[in-house]
C-alpha cells in the first residue's frame, strides 16, 4: 500500500491533541441512536427565540451540503439526538431513559 492509498490522519490527530473544552459539546449522534429512532414520524411544536431560529437556519443553509442533511428537520433531529445522548451519558450511565407516550406537563417546572 502506498501513502496515497492511506487516509491522511495528521489533521485528525492534530484536532484530537488541540481540542478545546468547547469541542467536548460537539456531539455527533451515534449509529445506535439513528437505528433506534422509531420509523413512525410525528410533528412537534415548540417555541424558541427568533434570534436562535435565525442562527440555526443560517447554520443549516451554510452547512447542510457538507453535513449531508437531507432537510431542516434532519438537522433538528441530529441536534436533539446529540442532547439526548449527552443527558443519557451524564445522568443515566449512557443508557436510554424509559420512553413514555404520556404527555409532558405544560408550562415551566416549579423553581425555575
Amino acid at each position: 500500500m502506498t501513502n496515497h492509498d492511506q487516509p491522511d490522519r495528521g489533521a485528525e490527530a492534530q484536532l484530537d491533541q488541540d481540542s478545546t473544552p468547547l469541542a467536548e459539546f460537539r456531539v455527533r449522534p451515534t449509529a445506535v441512536a439513528e437505528k433506534a429512532a422509531p420509523a413512525r414520524r410525528t410533528s412537534v411544536t415548540f417555541y424558541l427565540s427568533e434570534g436562535l431560529r435565525n442562527r440555526a437556519r443560517a447554520a443549516y443553509r451554510s452547512t447542510s451540503f457538507e453535513e449531508q442533511d437531507s432537510s431542516w428537520s434532519e438537522m433538528i433531529n441530529k441536534a436533539l439526538i446529540a442532547e439526548v445522548e449527552r443527558r443519557e451519558a451524564e445522568y443515566n450511565s449512557g443508557e436510554t431513559f424509559a420512553a413514555s407516550e404520556e404527555p409532558l406537563s405544560p408550562g415551566r417546572p416549579i423553581g425555575f
